[in-house]
């Protein structure tokens, strides 16, 4: 079944929209990464503990950019024509592991390793509720894509026996 070439331009659209989205974001945490824009360090603060701050930090965004990858990808593969089931199939399983990944790390890598790091006090207990809710929908994208995979293998079956 070939997909209407209107659709196909608005998936060409929105990919390009995705990538201008995700190229602003990756500079974004690269200048992030790198201390730009400078400011003056907490007294006692040296250099090495800086950077190893904004490398905790920087974590959760690596998993939120490898979603905005996969919806990308998708959308290239979808505006050409490609098997849309197991396209969707791929990047929900990957859009899941992106956002769980970056939502866990937001939830407790970066606030416990961050007071670990500084030496600080501060709650162990700490959670941003955004943080878990996008965690819960990224486990279940990798639930819905794995029940995407099973209906395609059942319709392969029974396009067998017909």
């Amino acid at each position: 079944m070939t997909v209407p070439v209107r659709f196909r331009r608005h998936c060409r659209l929105l990919r390009v929209a995705t990538l201008v989205v995700f190229a602003g974001l990756f500079l974004l945490l690269a200048l992030g990464a790198s201390g730009l824009p400078w400011r003056p360090s907490a007294a006692g603060t040296d250099d090495g503990t800086l950077l190893l701050l904004r490398l905790v930090r920087l974590l959760p965004g690596l998993g939120y950019l490898w979603a905005l990858w996969a919806v990308q990808r998708a959308l290239a593969d979808l505006a050409a024509d490609r098997l849309f089931h197991a396209t969707l199939s791929r990047t929900l399983r990957h859009i899941g592991i992106g956002v769980l990944a970056g939502a866990l790390l937001s939830v407790f890598a970066v606030t416990n390793l961050s007071r670990w790091i500084e030496g600080g006090q501060g709650g162990y207990a700490y959670f941003d509720l955004s943080g878990i809710v996008l965690g819960v929908v990224g486990a279940a994208l990798v639930l819905l894509a794995r029940v995407i995979d099973q209906a395609r293998a059942v319709q392969a079956e029974l396009d067998e026996i017909l």
